[in-house]
């Protein structure tokens, strides 16, 4: 038996947020996780609402809320606790040197691998969009081995940008990483190292003029720290700027890394490997979790439940013939009983897709609820990908709803 004041079920950004926020207030927290969540594979950066429900692109996401459906999880906690939640959030990067930048009063436009821009609100130190801005002569620099990123094509993408206001050029580095394709995690690792560090200078400094913006792949050192980047900015004297781009997301990871870093600060006991499977439920509540091990089935007890297994993708939700469910609780998720009806047949229309907005539903306070609004659970809180009422890919609002959600579940404890 394993008691706890809040149990936390899943180790993603909601997750991790949820755990932080509640081990703040001075409750005793445990976070089950089976693995790393989307983080690792995401961007790292924080998207308020990228993009209205017409598909235009939204300027200001503190304006744009109030204007969210009321089954929208951002309708659900209200406004003030979005604010609220990136606040916290700001503040813990901050306690950990890994300040992120940005306000929800006015979207970024990051640029991303292929050269083009995408609406974002909070980012790393990294993604300082005014980077670009304000420089005169961009250069673009790729990696020889490197997938997924190819500096001609950003070059020619972001040259046809800016016009004439901008000159942009490109390099490749050479890696001689024996012969072999590498990842984006490969080369930062290799730029944490002075002697990397050192290398990759040596190779782009003709290139590189005072006061420019070298734009590169997320590969500026693993760390959840600014180290690599103060280093070469200081030895080159020009600004960088890292794109948003394919997995492994290393500034996903520094992310991760951070949150995992702050939690255990305060307490936080996080059981890794653990597979949530069944839970036991009596007179509306919820008495324990049962986990899956490679030994043994092992029971969690605690006063409170935050749910942060994610949607279809991390297995927080699971797609059937006909249906979908939510395999810990088994709450219930209205679906349409014709599977053809859950999707828009046109992959790249301006509409959301049906089944991206398949999930539990829940009333102000995140406790699940059925089809009428009656509440199913007392002590168990729903938050982020879990979620029914957006679709996170179409809006670009998916971790912000993660922080808005955990946040409003925690203080609410």
């Amino acid at each position: 038996m394993r008691n706890s004041d809040v149990l936390v079920i899943g180790g993603g950004l909601a997750g991790l947020v949820a755990a932080c926020v509640a081990a703040e207030k001075g409750k005793k927290v445990q976070l089950l996780t089976y693995g790393a969540g989307t983080l690792t594979i995401g961007g790292g950066i924080i998207d308020a609402i990228g993009y209205t429900d017409d598909a235009k692109p939204v300027a200001k996401p503190s304006v744009a809320l109030a204007n969210v459906a009321e089954s929208h999880p951002y309708a659900k906690v209200g406004k003030s606790v979005v604010s609220a939640a990136f606040n916290a959030f700001k503040k813990i990067t901050e306690a950990e040197g890994y300040a992120y930048i940005g306000e929800l009063d006015h979207n970024q436009w990051i640029p991303t691998a292929v050269g083009t821009f995408k609406p974002s609100c909070l980012t790393s130190k990294t993604m300082d969009v005014t980077v670009l801005e304000n420089a005169k002569e961009v250069l673009v620099v790729g990696f020889d081995t490197l997938k997924d990123f190819y500096a001609h094509i950003v070059a020619k993408n972001l040259q046809k940008f800016y016009g004439d206001k901008k000159s942009v050029s490109e390099t490749v580095v050479s890696l001689n990483f024996a012969g072999r394709d590498v990842n984006a995690m490969d080369v930062a690792r290799w730029l944490d190292s002075a002697e990397g560090r050192n290398e990759f200078a040596a190779q782009i400094k003709d290139k590189v003029k005072p006061g420019m913006a070298v734009v590169v792949p997320p590969v500026l050192g693993t760390a959840p720290d600014y180290k690599v980047l103060e280093a070469l900015e200081k030895g080159l004297s020009c600004k960088f700027i890292e794109v948003s781009a394919m997995p492994p997301s290393v500034t996903g990871y520094r992310l991760r890394v951070m949150l995992l870093n702050y939690a255990k600060k305060l307490g936080v006991k996080i059981i890794e490997k653990a597979k949530v499977t069944s839970s036991h439920i009596e007179n509306g509540k919820c008495e324990y979790v049962v986990t899956e091990g490679f030994d043994r089935e092992r029971k969690y007890y605690a006063k409170e439940f935050i749910l942060a297994s994610g949607g279809v993708f991390g297995g927080g939700l699971k797609a059937e013939i006909g249906k979908m469910v939510e395999p810990v609780f088994g709450l219930p998720i209205p679906a349409p009983t014709v599977q053809t009806d859950w999707s828009n047949k046109n992959l790249f229309s301006e509409e959301k897709q049906l089944f991206a907005q398949l999930g539990v539903l829940v009333n102000s306070s995140l406790a699940p609820v059925d089809g009428e609004g009656n509440e199913l659970l007392s002590n168990v809180k729903v938050v982020g990908r879990s979620l029914a009422g957006y679709d996170y890919c179409f809006e670009k609002s998916g971790n912000g709803v993660a922080i808005a959600t955990a946040y409003k579940a925690a203080i609410s404890l």
